[in-house]
């Protein structure tokens, strides 16, 4: 009962806090970017040679004819498609290109530790912590009051974070705290 109480507060909650007088708000991420490995669709009007399903490669790129190794990681669906259209334009008259994203396979968050189902988990939008350990099956009877998030910084460092397991379930927050792709949960 104690595990389906916990579970269903997890899952209601949106949002966490951390430990007395640390606070740590992010944003959720407004639109999706391409990952590696994520699976496009590059449709090009009128010219089915150049239309293809490719993977992202990871080191970020894809190699389409005459636009040649291009960026794709990191950027939106309709900011690809204008690298592809400005590439392909002294080629292509009128050229028009669509990029579909096939399959999401790139963004990934962890979560360790004493919770039910332990693993790494696609990371498919925006998700709290709360609702990450909610995804992981909640945490489990010898669960401690403790969370360490080990967050990714944009300059490719890592931040350890300890939350509080209470204060996530009581909802006791100032803000929402959001995964990035890389994140790591930790329950002692």
């Amino acid at each position: 009962m104690r595990r389906m109480t916990l579970l269903l507060s997890l899952a209601a909650a949106a949002c966490a806090s951390t430990t007395k007088g640390e606070r740590v708000a992010t944003q959720p991420p407004s639109e999706y970017r391409i990952g590696r490995e994520d699976v496009l669709e590059i449709v090009v009007w009128h010219e089915p040679e150049l239309t293809r399903v490719m993977p992202v490669r990871p080191d970020g790129f894809i190699a389409l004819p005459l636009a040649g190794e291009v960026q794709a990681a990191g950027k939106t669906p309709a900011e690809l498609r204008t690298a592809l259209t400005t590439a392909l334009t002294p080629y292509v008259k009128d050229a028009a290109v669509a990029v579909l994203v096939r399959e999401i396979n790139g963004p990934r968050f962890s979560v360790m530790g004493e919770v039910t189902h332990a693993g790494t988990f696609p990371l498919r939008g925006a998700i709290s912590v709360t609702q990450a350990l909610a995804t992981a099956g909640g945490t489990n009877e010898f669960a401690g009051d403790e969370v360490v998030w080990l967050r990714q910084k944009p300059d490719g460092k890592q931040e350890k974070v300890r939350l509080s397991l209470k204060e996530l379930v009581h909802g006791d927050v100032e803000g929402a705290l959001w995964l990035s792709p890389g994140d790591v949960l930790y329950v002692p």
